[in-house]
């Protein structure tokens, strides 16, 4: 009897049942569709043929005009600086890429020569440069062309007029041609007009007064940012926003636009009068000429009651517009012989701002602080005197005054007004080093002021537990620490305004580009550096020091001048170098206008004599005071010094 193997029965039926899952009406459907792709292939090869015989060329053109898609970034104008009194000292002035498009201009032969031939014929380029752009370049739509960058205003604008009245005539032409008769390909083609050319707005840094304020403004660098002065530190104002143009060219090959525009940068409103830098400047180069002359000659003027900076200049300036150009500084015998680092290394010199970036021992005109503190710590008053022999021996140191016979006993008043080193020594020494030191840091020294300018150093003061009897001494009379020309304005600008330290600034406020205020530069008072009953003893000081004291050159006709001279010798004692200065206000009651005047090396024999910087600054308050609103009392005798000219 057979076995039944029940397990095999049903590998037999799953087997059949997967042989016929291809079923006849299945092979028949799909025969079915078959035919059926294959006649609306056919159906569509057909209507492709035609379409491309009948309309080919329409059809192509529209999707060339689709590739031709624009993507152009707009420029923005970069803000204007102006000083306080609205006069431009940067501005950005609009020039012009010309722009061709060699795509549209290959698409048409008689209109890209014709368009050639004008632009060759206006703009004086030659005409096989441009057909070689073209050439080279046939499915650009943006070529830039060498020598017609920067183009000026004027000139873009006559093109475009003469552009313009081609239009006109070839409009002209068409429409009486269609009065009279149908317009024929022929005619089309032998139309002229100009075409495939635009013009790239971009503009270009301009400094209308040259090397004026060369220091405070600053250039653009390479990479169109602000390099030095206002130009850097408010870099951020001056900037606008890029804008973007989106475009294509429709089938009649006219652009569609899309513009974002782009957004100017904000002007900056500085705190200068352009013509109290000019005249300064100057003075200055007048003083390095045809006057005595110097290493160095720098000037600072500056509003006491604000901390605005008015006026900041030096021996060494430069053509902002050409800010490489060493011919200023240097014979073009000695630029020839310059390598490139030698070049680099005194164009960084030349940019750097002495006022702020450089340190030196000031000498005398350090003594008011010295008092001020004195005062303020009640170890001195109006009382104290003090006996110069002419030498005060300081540890194992013998330290001379400016007077080696002596000044006999002085009060304090004419401690100051004889500048006598062996009073200033006392009372450094009455005051102590602890208390000193944290003076001189109240004063602002060994630190920067913060004044919105780039390269600001700080200057080096003892620290404190370095600041022995010695240093101690020294340091009383302004010997031995550094300071930079804007620490001593601020400095002293506080001592003269009844206490209160103002930071000092260069920019009153930011504009937009359509003239509002969108944001003013208030002043900011730091600290209080001392009381108002010692900065009023001390401007009575500084008025006798130039009216009977060591500062008489620097009076002023009219003016009531108060200050103090300086006379620093320089590291290398050996060498008998000197460094004078004078720094000075008016009126001495009630500060306008604060004066800084430095000469460093002078071009003389005997170095050491402060009226090379008094009698400067004379002649230059006479010039720049009346600019400033402050104005001779004629009713006041006349000065000493105008005595001796007369």
């Amino acid at each position: 009897m057979a076995t039944y193997n029940r397990r095999g029965y049903y590998q037999r039926r799953r087997r059949r049942k997967r042989t016929e899952v291809f079923t006849s009406r299945m092979r028949f459907t799909l025969l079915c569709l078959f035919f059926l792709f294959l006649i609306v292939f056919v159906v569509l090869a057909g209507r492709i043929y035609s379409m491309d015989k009948n309309d080919g060329d329409r059809y192509r053109k529209a999707a060339l005009s689709q590739q031709a898609y624009t993507n152009t970034t707009l420029n923005y104008r970069r803000g204007t600086i102006k000083d306080r009194n609205n006069t431009t000292l940067a501005v950005s002035i609009r020039k012009y890429n010309l722009v061709l498009e060699p795509r549209t201009l290959m698409a048409n032969e008689t209109n890209k020569d014709f368009t050639l031939k004008k632009i060759s014929k206006h703009f004086g380029v030659e005409l096989s440069v441009l057909e070689q752009v073209v050439e080279e370049h046939p499915d650009s739509m943006y070529e830039h062309i060498d020598g017609l960058k920067e183009l000026s205003s004027d000139m873009v604008d006559k093109f475009k007029e003469k552009m313009d009245k081609i239009k006109e005539e070839e409009a002209k032409k068409k429409k009486e041609k269609s009065e009279e008769e149908e317009e024929t390909e022929e005619d089309q083609s032998q139309s002229k007009e100009i075409i495939g050319v635009w013009f790239e707005e971009v503009f270009t840094r301009n400094y209308p007064l040259g090397n004026v304020g060369c220091h405070l403004v600053g250039f653009m660098s390479a990479e169109n940012a602000g390099a030095y002065g206002v130009e850097k530190s408010y870099n951020d104002y001056l900037c606008g926003t890029t804008g973007r143009e989106y475009g294509y060219f429709d089938t009649n090959m006219n652009l569609q636009r899309t513009i974002k525009p782009a957004k100017d940068g904000d002007t900056v409103v500085m705190t200068i009068d352009a013509n109290v830098q000019q005249l300064v400047e100057k003075q200055i180069a007048d003083f390095q000429s045809n006057g005595v002359g110097a290493e160095r000659v720098a000037v600072m003027l500056m509003n006491p009651k604000n901390g605005e900076i008015l006026a900041m200049a030096s021996d060494v300036s430069y053509d902002l517009n050409n800010p490489n150009d060493l011919s200023g500084m240097y014979t073009s015998e000695q630029i020839n012989k310059m390598s490139n680092e030698e070049v680099n290394s005194n164009c960084l010199a030349m940019w750097s701002n002495f006022c702020l970036s450089s340190a030196y021992e000031p000498g005398s005109t350090f003594k008011p602080f010295t008092i001020a503190a004195g005062l303020d710590e009640n170890v001195i008053n109006d009382n104290s005197t003090f006996t110069c022999n002419g030498v005060l021996k300081v540890a194992d140191r013998e330290i001379h005054c400016s007077n080696r016979s002596g000044h006999g006993v002085l009060d304090l008043r004419h401690s100051l007004m004889e500048s006598c080193n062996a009073a200033l020594m006392s009372i450094g020494m009455k005051l102590g080093a602890d208390k000193f030191y944290e003076y001189t840091k109240l004063y602002g020294f060994g630190q920067r002021t913060g004044i919105d300018l780039p390269d600001e150093t700080s200057g080096q003061i003892h620290p404190k537990d370095q600041l022995n009897i010695t240093e101690l001494a020294t340091s009383s009379f302004g010997q031995t620490q550094t300071v930079t020309m804007v620490q001593m304005m601020s400095g002293f600008c506080s001592l003269i305004n009844g206490g209160n330290y103002y930071q000092p600034h260069v920019v009153k406020e930011i504009q937009n580009s359509n003239g509002d205020v969108i944001e003013s530069f208030e002043p900011v008072v730091v600290k209080t550096t001392t009381t108002a009953a010692t900065s009023k003893k001390l401007r009575s000081y500084l008025l006798s020091t130039v009216e009977e004291g060591t500062a008489k050159p620097a009076a002023v006709k009219g003016y009531a001048i108060g200050g103090k001279t300086g006379t620093a010798e320089k590291n290398g004692r050996d060498k008998r170098n000197y460094l004078v200065s004078f720094i000075g206000c008016t009126p001495a009651e009630d500060p306008e206008v604060a004066i800084y005047v430095v000469v460093d090396e002078p071009h003389a024999k005997d170095q050491a004599h402060s009226t090379y910087a008094t009698e400067f600054a004379s002649k230059i308050m006479k010039k720049v005071l009346p600019f400033l609103n402050q104005f001779a009392d004629k009713s006041q005798s006349e000065d000493t010094s105008e005595k001796k000219e007369s």
